[in-house]
């Protein structure tokens, strides 16, 4: 009778174990992923900036390089909107909200608790993983924008005549 408490305690345990891991992971990825985001914003914002200098300052380039400021305009723009997508759940919760997970546990022991525990870090740690998908797919959107943009912007400036000589 021992050994079965004492296997369901040490699966709980392990189960608590793999649901922290598992949040640590998508947690990292998460910020690994708004970092990106954030180094692409400040890409785009130095091409918008240096575009519309461009733009700006010389005529026979002005319609491709108001184009280019466009397209890195955009790109910004798909970056805040990733970055301020939302933040993640926290596992971190406060004695109230223990005793509002624990209080639906069959039997109070140490390992339905555990187990419980468990499967609350793995239910947020899914959710995360939804903020994460959400912000890859911006950051996604943002390089093929960034990617995008000058050869879009040459055809666009040359469809527009403003370089007849190609």
């Amino acid at each position: 009778m021992t050994d079965d408490k004492d296997f369901a305690l040490w699966l709980a345990k392990e189960k608590k174990a793999l649901a922290d891991a598992g949040y640590r992971e998508v947690a990292r990825a998460f910020h690994r992923v708004k970092g990106r985001l954030a180094s692409v914003l400040v890409l785009a914002v130095t091409l918008t900036s240096a575009s519309v200098a461009g733009a700006c300052s010389q005529r026979e380039y002005s319609l491709v390089c108001g184009f280019l400021a466009l397209g890195f305009a955009i790109t910004g723009g798909l970056c805040a909107v990733g970055l301020y997508s939302g933040p993640l759940l926290s596992k971190n919760v406060g004695p109230e909200g223990v005793d509002t997970i624990l209080s639906d546990v069959p039997t109070r022991d140490e390992a339905q608790a555990s187990l419980w525990l468990a499967y609350t870090v793995f239910f947020i740690t899914g959710e995360n993983s939804k903020l994460l998908g959400k912000g890859r797919r911006w950051l996604r959107a943002a390089w093929i924008s960034l990617s995008l943009t000058p050869p879009v912007a040459f055809v666009l400036a040359v469809a527009c005549g403003a370089w007849s000589a190609f």
